[in-house]
């Protein structure tokens, strides 16, 4: 005969829902048998209903517990998920026997955008070539060429692809069209080919109306992480002659992170300087993954000072 706490006899460790508990097999005792006496008994019957008071309450807490991924926080701020690797084309081209295919993680938009170039000479991926990327925003009356235009592009280890990193800045409120143009030397063959792509509104570049007007980017980190890391903006005019740096600018940031009910944080920084060609380089460490808003409060000489907002960008 069983004891009347352990009716099965088990013992060991066991979970419910997520809960662990430990039951005991006790062993035969006659005090605890049918012929014990009744206060024995009552006793026995006791501890089998805490027992099972408490498993009912584990299994309820756990069934009602609220979920914090629901919470006002996680919402806003969602678990930062790498995609991985995804690829959706852009274009195709042809030259001097050769087929092109123009590819990306993602959709282009302003600021720096990924793009795989993958040559193809009678169906078979060519492994080797040289290869330039330069993206060109224009209309019937102008042509622009964004700074930092030419970017050389780099051999992938998947698929027989050659990466690139573009950057992208047109004037704002003008109609245009852009166009990446691909510079290659591959399989004893050079040439140009010309892709119309469409390139998307994306926070990395903010437009300044005051002070002249003037451009404020997001260069680094291309993909922001936690930990310490370079951060860096540029700052042009458009002119005549195209972007041209502004060179006379002091930075100061504000990065945060709201994580939600009023509440939130920033994390350290040091505020970028002037490092040359319209270039500021400072340095920041992300301390959470998330969700994240950068603020810049740019002063030029004789004027007043412009706050940009770089809101809602993702640190993975």
């Amino acid at each position: 005969m069983y004891n009347q706490i352990n009716p099965a006899g088990l013992s060991g460790w066991f979970r419910v829902s997520g809960f662990a508990f430990r039951v005991k097999k006790r062993p035969f005792d006659k005090k605890t048998t049918r012929n014990s006496k009744p206060e024995t008994r009552n006793r026995s019957h006791q501890f089998v209903r805490i027992y099972a008071i408490v498993f009912i309450g584990i299994v309820c807490l756990h069934g009602c517990a609220p979920d914090i991924s629901e919470t006002e926080f996680f919402r806003e701020h969602p678990e930062a998920v790498d995609t991985g690797f995804n690829v959706i084309e852009l274009g195709q081209a042809n030259s001097d026997g050769l087929s092109f295919r123009l590819l990306a993680p993602e959709a282009l938009h302003i600021g720096y955008s990924t793009i795989w170039v993958e040559i193809l000479d009678n169906g078979v991926e060519v492994p080797d070539a040289s290869i330039d990327v330069t993206p060109i925003w224009g209309n019937p009356v102008q042509a622009v060429v964004p700074p930092f235009s030419t970017v050389p592009a780099s051999k992938m280890d998947e698929g027989g692809r050659f990466e690139a990193s573009p950057f992208f800045l047109q004037p704002v409120d003008q109609d245009g069209q852009w166009e990446l143009h691909v510079d290659f030397t591959a399989a004893s063959k050079s040439g140009t080919v010309v892709f119309n792509v469409d390139v998307d509104e994306d926070i990395w570049v903010q437009h300044v109306t005051e002070n002249g007007g003037y451009y404020v980017s997001w260069v680094l980190p291309e993909r922001p992480t936690t930990g310490n890391d370079v951060i860096q903006f540029a700052l042009h005019r458009l002119t005549d002659s195209g972007f041209t740096p502004v060179e006379d600018a002091e930075f100061d940031l504000y990065p945060y992170m709201d994580m939600g009910a009023g509440e939130g944080h920033s994390t350290p920084f040091e505020a970028p300087v002037h490092s040359g060609d319209g270039l500021y380089t400072g340095q920041v460490n992300f301390i959470m993954s998330g969700g994240w808003d950068m603020t810049a409060y740019i002063t030029r000489s004789a004027a007043e000072q412009d706050t940009v907002v770089f809101k809602g960008f993702t640190v993975y």
